[in-house]
């Protein structure tokens, strides 16, 4: 599986011609030009998608352009230039102003010769810029070498040209302590061995922990008597050493801290639409009826992704499968691929602008994101995926807003309510009336209609115009040729044996010509593994043992198996079955099987009783006969009383036989 770009270059095949993207029109429509003859046709994007995965046409040759996503390495300022001393604002200006000069001469960091040149000609006055009371502020007794000055621009040049590169190191200095070395290790070691725990105590409990060995020290004699006891302020001082953060970490453990000391730069890092998508599944907050029996079908899973940048939601998947790679893969095909033909199901008034494959995929640690078929899916797609830290959904906090949203937007009709203290919520199945088809056709409704046009408080926007401004000043996006490896991604793999009737998976046939060639290549039969999409199982995919590539077998029953899932398969033969016992088929059949036994014992009790002259009457018994009720034995007795030809005993007798002599010599 590849994928293309909707960019000049573009390169298509339909049959025997040959179409080269010229443009892009208003409305999703592109204009292709015959490379031939120059003829001219427009096709809308979503029916070159579904003409693609048809196979109706081919991507020749397309021109993909790298997208950049450099930034500018600045380096980030700390401090300005009026909280410095007097004394160092005196000190970067003249290290600036000597940098400037130099670059304003056309000097290198590296030229020392000229540099040394250029500051024997300054003569003792200070470079342009720089005013002359610097000079007796800064106590300059003497110009600058060469080295100083070529160190200065180096530090310049490696910041980008930040000054503040340029202010002196001495700035920064800190005293050092004038505490006693053995104290303030004996200090530091009670501190991390008994302050930084999960007993959490008290600094002053602490104090007499290292009041008590430094008064052994002393009495060692190892440290002076003024130094047996630490006073309260120092010992904070020394707490205060270890950071807020690890002194959580340490007192409360990294749960804690991690959720009390989260928190947000710029938000998730997305400069536009497709460069980063979140997905999550949920139960939502509402009982469905079925569409025909009106009967409580229970709640349903949806599987949501959402746009990072715009929280634009780009796919949905609703069933009662619950949270797992089938519902995952669902939603994300449905995220990627243009959605035209889904908004005449609803009839809503926008379009649904979202389509393309992401660059990142945020997901969070369930199991169907750590499996090795959701990551062989990403892989077909050229996409990445984002594990997020486990129990910190903030870090994809679109989708679960989204989902929330989502929840607050559904009927109270079958709504099912949160358990309070001194109130018994009323029970979702009885107040149940809304359908799953009207369910879904409201959650597309929300989706495209509501959802994207809500204004965010924070940003004044809107995340329709988010998604669609980033659309318009980036690429066109990916978008896959076809979508048959994720279908078989996504299907169950089961192992079976292949023989002249093809493959036979829940008591449904599979079976084609083409499976009769590989078939009749490999053995009379063979074992291999075939995948089944449970969505639709009117057919499989069974794969080439030879070169582990696969095949797509059809049903040999389509007029049962068209639309038909692996659920509703089980349901009908279960209710066959319900019927057939209702019916008593299973006794009537062991009793026929009985009836049967008994009538083969009986028949052989009566033929070895019979005598051989009497089978040769019987001779010329025809089953026809039988199932009339007349024989013709019955008929021959009939007209051999009629005739009266007497028979003797005799000649019932067997007739004997004459036997040939040999003489031997």
């Amino acid at each position: 599986m590849s994928t293309y770009t909707l960019t000049i270059g573009l390169v298509i095949r339909e049959g025997l011609r040959t179409w080269r993207l010229d443009r892009t029109l208003p409305d999703s429509q592109l204009s292709f030009l015959d490379q031939a003859t120059g003829a001219l046709k427009t096709i809308s994007v979503a029916q070159l998608q579904r003409d693609l995965e048809a196979g109706r046409i081919q991507v020749v040759q397309e021109y993909p352009v790298a997208l950049s996503s450099a930034e500018d390495n600045k380096l980030r300022l700390v401090k300005t230039v009026e909280s410095l001393p007097v004394r160092e604002q005196v000190g970067l200006r003249l290290r600036l102003g000597f940098v400037k000069h130099m670059l304003r001469r056309g000097l290198r960091k590296g030229m020392r010769r000229a540099i040394q040149a250029e500051l024997d000609s300054l003569d003792g006055q200070l470079p342009f810029g720089v005013p002359p009371a610097d000079v007796a502020n800064a106590e300059l007794s003497s110009k600058p070498g060469a080295s100083a000055v070529m160190a200065w621009m180096r530090t310049f040049e490696l910041s980008g040209g930040n000054p503040m590169a340029l202010i002196s190191g001495f700035c920064f200095r800190k005293m050092p302590r004038r505490l006693n070395a053995l104290m303030e290790e004996i200090a530091r070691r009670k501190i991390r061995d008994f302050y930084c725990t999960r007993q959490r105590p008290s600094a002053k409990k602490t104090k007499l922990l290292i009041d008590r060995e430094l008064g052994q020290q002393v009495a060692r004699g190892r440290l002076a008597p003024e130094h047996a006891q630490i006073s309260i302020s120092t010992l904070r001082r020394l707490i205060l050493d270890i950071s807020p953060y690890d002194r959580s970490v340490a007192r409360f453990g990294p749960a804690y801290a991690r959720n009390k000391w989260r928190y947000s730069l710029g938000g998730i890092d997305a400069k536009r639409p497709l460069a980063r998508y979140e997905i999550d599944h949920t139960i939502l907050d509402i009982v469905v009826v079925h569409d025909l029996t009106g009967l409580p079908m229970g709640r349903p899973t949806i599987t949501v992704v959402v746009d990072a940048y715009s929280g634009y939601i780009v796919g949905m998947h609703v069933n009662f499968w619950s949270a797992g790679l089938a519902s995952t893969l669902s939603a994300f095909k449905v995220a990627i691929r243009p959605k035209d033909s889904m908004l005449e199901f609803a009839g809503v008034k926008h379009k649904w602008l979202a389509c393309g494959i992401p660059d990142l995929m945020v997901v969070d640690n369930g199991l169907e994101f750590h499996s090795p078929r959701f990551h062989s899916a990403a892989m077909h797609l050229a996409m990445d995926v984002l594990h997020c830290a486990v129990r910190q959904p903030w870090l994809k906090p679109m989708v679960e807003r989204t989902i929330g949203e989502i929840n607050g937007a559904l009927p109270h009709q079958g709504r099912v309510e949160k358990q309070l203290t001194n109130y018994i919520p009323e029970k979702p199945d009885k107040s149940a009336c809304i359908t799953f088809s009207a369910l879904c056709k409201g959650l597309l409704k929300f989706v495209v209609d509501i959802h994207p046009f809500e204004d965010d408080e924070r940003k004044l926007t809107r995340a329709y115009d988010l998604y669609a401004e980033g659309l318009a000043t980036q690429l066109p996006p990916r978008l896959p040729t076809s979508v048959e490896a994720l279908d078989i991604i996504m299907a169950d793999s089961k192992t079976l044996t292949i023989g002249n009737e093809g493959a036979l998976h829940q008591y449904i046939r599979y079976n084609s010509r083409e499976l009769q060639e590989m078939r009749r290549a490999i053995g009379l039969k063979f074992q291999t593994e075939i995948k089944v999409n449970h969505e639709d199982i009117d057919q499989i995919w069974l794969k080439d043992p030879r070169n582990n590539s696969w095949m797509r077998v059809p049903s040999c029953y389509p007029q049962y198996t068209v639309g038909l899932s692996t659920i509703q398969h089980r349901a009908i033969r279960a209710q066959k079955r319900k019927v057939l016992t209702h019916r008593n088929a299973e006794e009537m059949l062991t009793q026929s099987k009985l009836e049967l036994i008994d009538t083969w014992q009986t028949a052989a009790r009566t033929g070895k009783r019979a005598k051989r002259q009497e089978l040769l009457a019987l001779e010329g018994l025809a089953s026809t006969d039988v199932f009339a009720g007349t024989s013709r034995s019955a008929r021959h007795a009939v007209g051999d009383a009629q005739r009266q030809i007497p028979i003797s005993k005799d000649e019932l007798l067997p007739i004997p036989k004459e036997y040939e002599t040999y003489a031997f010599d």
